[in-house]
């Protein structure tokens, strides 16, 4: 998922993307694989795993920016 697309529910600027790494591990469970997520304006950037990924951005509150994506 190199190109941005916005997620539904999500602010409109958040981005995710899975580790090729950990899809191609056999020891890695779906809910184990590390996802990079970033702001695409502000440039914040977090790992989560898949289990653990926020159902929003951790910023939210604080985004000069924040539009969420219906």
């Amino acid at each position: 998922m190199d190109a941005y697309a916005p997620i539904p529910g999500k602010c409109k600027w958040w981005r995710e993307k899975i580790s090729d790494e950990d899809r191609l591990s056999p020891r890695l469970k779906p809910g184990q694989y590390r996802v990079e997520c970033t702001c695409f304006v502000e440039g914040d950037y977090w790992n989560f795993t898949v289990d653990e990924l926020p159902s929003e951005c951790p910023n939210f509150r604080a985004c000069r920016y924040y539009i969420k994506h219906t």
